[in-house]
């Protein structure tokens, strides 16, 4: 039988389970076990703070259509000005890389280096090199329709076939034993058609196109190119022997490096790559005049233009932390509110920028799309892909970089002093 007191003292209530906190995963305030996944109390999931993220920007309309428009006009003004200088740089290089600063020539002077021909081949076959070819020495020529009368021309074996860099603008390319003629060579003999037969007195070669050069190659426009073969034909005749014939000979040989990069490797190995009796008589010559120039053109346009750019990101940089600054004092009550229950100071400031980076990319896309527009509208061209890749971002970088501020204050701040009720 119970006494009075024990009668009268009212029932112990039992203790309500515990409930993590749905975001974090955070423990009740004064447990210090693991939750069922694992975690530690206030760990927080990536997804799900992905997740809130995103929801936070959509739910905060002003603030993230603020942040992406700061971004957007960062990018729009970085196209229009330095983007714009970035495209007529690019055009520019592409000028100069054209041929004048790639090109390496190689030549016997005096002859006695005695330079073969077949080098040429092995000399294509570099990964540095987009094409070569060789000059044998030279004959003179005149047109036989004339009957020797006309002036005569230089005309040289050709080795490697025609290069990219000498167009045939009337008639034909050459096959072996054909002759093709340049244009001002075309002029001094009287065969602007490209149709007929030069010679040299004991041998004739039909012409069966003309060629324009241009650049570092334009004087070969004054001559006749008869493509040839670059090792010694067998000999024939009665008290002949196989091996016989001296390997044939070039006099010029020119290489077109992929690159700038590659002119100055492809130079030093040009000796060793083309077989000579005397390589050392051998003379290399690169563009060194156009690689200098190069360099200056490239440093002098683009000095300026990341000056301007620097100055446009530091504008931004300041732009999306007030407006971040902004977005976070709006939202100071439901920080403090996740910060009761257990969340993170990591957890809150991946919110945050999290929201900043949705509003940024959104950002990025209208800004660089837009800016793309602007500079191929004004300059016709579009800058280097590099250029365009890297705007995008640092704008990116920019807006996050502008958010830590924000978020830090956000993360440090008292949750008492939030919630509590004036």
């Amino acid at each position: 039988m119970s006494s009075p007191e024990q009668q009268l003292a009212p029932p112990v209530p039992e203790p309500l389970p515990a409930t993590p906190d749905l975001l974090t995963g955070a423990a009740p305030s004064g447990t210090v076990e693991r939750t069922p996944t694992g975690r530690w109390p206030g760990t927080p999931r990536p997804s799900r703070l992905l997740a809130d993220g995103v929801k936070s920007a959509l739910a905060q309309p002003v603030a993230t259509a603020t942040a992406a428009l700061v971004v957007a006009i960062v990018c729009l003004v970085v196209f229009a000005t330095t983007g714009q200088s970035a495209a007529a740089e690019r055009a520019v290089m592409d000028r100069i890389d054209g041929a004048g600063t790639r090109l390496v020539t190689a030549f016997d002077q005096s002859g006695n280096a005695h330079m073969q021909a077949r080098g040429v081949e092995d000399l294509a076959r570099l990964d540095s090199v987009s094409w070569a070819f060789a000059l044998g020495s030279v004959t003179d020529v005149r047109n036989a329709d004339t009957g020797g009368l006309s002036p005569g021309v230089a005309l040289r074996p050709l080795f490697g076939g025609l290069p990219p860099a000498l167009e045939v603008i009337t008639g034909r390319a050459p096959r072996e034993g054909e002759a093709v003629v340049g244009v001002d060579a075309a002029r001094t003999l009287g065969l602007a058609d490209g149709v007929g037969i030069v010679t040299d007195g004991p041998r004739s070669w039909p012409v069966v196109g003309v060629y324009e050069a241009a650049g570092p190659l334009a004087s070969l426009s004054s001559g006749v190119l008869v493509p040839s073969p670059t090792t010694p034909l067998p000999p024939s005749g009665p008290g002949t022997s196989a091996g016989a014939a001296p390997p044939v000979e070039a006099r010029y040989l020119y290489a077109m490096a992929t690159d700038v990069g590659a002119v100055d490797p492809l130079a030093a190995a040009l000796p060793a790559v083309v077989p000579a009796a005397e390589p050392r008589q051998i003379t290399v010559e690169t563009p060194d005049g156009a690689l200098v120039l190069r360099e200056v053109v490239a440093g002098e346009l683009g000095a300026s233009s990341r000056q301007l750019m620097a100055v446009v990101l530091g504008v931004g940089l300041a732009l999306i932390t007030i407006t971040m600054l902004g977005a976070v004092a709006g939202r100071r009550r439901d920080f403090g509110r996740r910060r009761a229950l257990g969340a993170t100071r990591t957890a809150i400031i991946v919110l945050v920028l999290v929201q900043t980076g949705a509003a940024a990319l959104a950002g990025v896309v209208l800004g660089v799309g837009g800016g793309l527009a602007v500079v191929h509208r004004l300059t016709g061209n579009l800058p280097d892909p590099t250029f365009t890749a890297g705007v995008a971002t640092l704008a990116v970088l920019i807006a996050l970089a502008g958010a830590v501020p924000p978020a830090l204050a956000a993360a440090h701040r008292d949750p008492v002093r939030i919630l509590r009720v004036p």
